[in-house]
């Protein structure tokens, strides 16, 4: 990790103390409220604490875990107004929701990319007891909609008279609901596909308001891959582009003002999140990548299972914890490589307890998943069984090569508990020749940094 990369955590660093407290009082009044008589008095408490929570979370931008937040607020209101018809659940969900999202916290804070992603399964969990439906992944995609639009997507030179516009605007509409009846009634061909695409670049050059312009040019885009098979037209899809006929309804209605207090965000982002997940970079689907940057948006599948693996309970007080048994399993048999250095009598088998010991040491780091020295220590595993089997000498130099790549299993437990258990990404960024700081490095320097800037600031106060 460099310094200049992915320090967004630092700002989580200052207020993650007062989100672990509050999220623990919240926890508290939640276990009152079950276990001490249902005094209505404890869940309020915990409805306020819940919410000063989700108002912290968007002041840092971390609107996916501020949407857990509120949703647990959402429930803990039902459960005290008695609108939950199985309060069990309620109360498991609520409670799975105050556990989790300290480490969904503690994983960003680490340093890693926020991956909202991977909590809708929680959010629909907490949507569920009131009688809510599910979200969609696109809920929780949210590109970043000020990046400026390309001269494709440019506006008129002047604005049009107001009248003018929602003329136009109005037949235009006409155009796109006959296509989009056409369409929705399984006509796939690229003729009606290619009519709705016309008439949303026509609104384009028309329109002065830079959000319709915006979804006008993405909905066109999306319309031109669609008709070129860059995706299949499916249902959700479908959905996401009939929404554009009211839109163009309210251009007819309301002109470029309607966008200005208004805008049509929630659509463009659904439009986007197709874009993003097509298998293809057929049609226009590159270019809106490029333009809206969409690639950073999705993660890979290592960062996917990482991050819900910290929704599982792996987070830095377990691998802690684990790491500290490791070392000192790793630390006897150090202890015996060296005593059997030291003792003229002893024999090669009397290594082979020592082999045992690796074997579970590795597999406790592969339930882990921590790849990298788990294959180290399987490797001095097997270098042990082939000493104690007499299959290779049990010299000097074959022991201290085995306590040496020990040692580094070791060394190396501390960075992984900081990385929450990562994998190394071994790609050509990774080899670069720009030297970079390991990653618990430098998270300890700009914790550092962050401590000493929050006492000078208390000194000039």
């Amino acid at each position: 990790m460099r310094l200049h990369e992915n320090i967004d955590f630092t700002t989580l660093t200052w207020v993650k103390p007062e989100l672990d407290e509050t999220l623990r009082q919240a926890r508290q009044a939640l276990e009152a409220y079950v276990e001490e008589g249902e005094d209505p008095g404890q869940l309020k408490a915990c409805s306020s604490l819940l919410h000063q929570v989700q108002g912290t979370l968007r002041m840092v931008e971390l609107y996916g875990a501020a949407m857990v937040a509120e949703e647990m607020e959402q429930l803990a209101k039902a459960l005290q107004e008695g609108k939950v018809a199985d309060r069990d659940v309620g109360y498991a969900a609520l409670m799975r929701g105050i556990v989790q999202l300290p480490d969904y916290l503690e994983r960003l804070q680490s340093g890693h990319r926020d991956i909202p992603i991977v909590l809708l399964p929680l959010l629909n969990e907490l949507r569920e007891p009131r009688g809510e439906k599910g979200l969609s992944e696109s809920v929780l995609f949210s590109p970043d909609l000020s990046r400026p639009l390309p001269v494709s997507a440019a506006g008129p030179a002047q604005p049009l008279a107001a009248d003018e516009l929602r003329r136009r605007a109005d037949a235009m509409r006409g155009l796109f609901q006959s296509a989009l009846l056409r369409w929705l009634k399984d006509d796939n061909s690229p003729n009606t596909i290619r009519d709705l695409t016309d008439v949303c670049e026509q609104l384009v050059p028309i329109t002065d308001a830079e959000h319709a312009r915006r979804l006008f040019w993405v909905a066109a885009g999306t319309l031109d891959a669609l008709a070129k098979g860059a995706f299949e037209a499916s249902k959700p899809l479908k959905q996401s582009l009939a929404k554009v006929e009211q839109e163009i309804k309210r251009l007819a209605e309301g002109g470029d003002a309607a966008f200005r207090s208004d805008p049509p965000l929630e659509l463009t982002r659904q439009l986007l999140y197709f874009v993003a997940h097509a298998p293809t970079e057929g049609g226009r689907i590159g270019e809106i990548r490029e333009v809206f940057g969409l690639g950073q948006y999705l993660p890979s599948e290592s960062e996917l299972a990482h991050a819900r693996g910290s929704l599982s309970g792996r987070n830095k007080a377990l691998l802690s914890t684990v790491a500290g048994a490791i070392k000192e399993d790793l630390l006897r048999v150090k202890d015996a490589l060296d005593l059997h250095l030291r003792t003229p009598e002893a024999t090669p088998a009397d290594l082979g307890e020592q082999a045992e010991a690796l074997d579970r040491v590795a597999d406790t780091l592969g339930m882990l998943g921590l790849g990298v020295p788990r294959r180290v220590v399987q490797d001095q595993r097997t270098a042990i069984n082939a000493i104690a089997s007499g299959q290779r000498a049990a010299d000097e130099s074959a022991l201290l090569d085995i306590a040496g790549a020990l040692l580094y299993v070791e060394a190396s437990l501390d960075d992984q508990v900081a990385r929450l258990g990562e994998a190394e990404v071994a790609d050509e960024q990774a080899a670069s020749t720009e030297r970079a700081l390991p990653g618990s490095e430098a998270r300890q320097v700009l914790e550092v940094l962050v401590r000493e800037a929050i006492a000078n600031f208390a000194q000039a106060r």
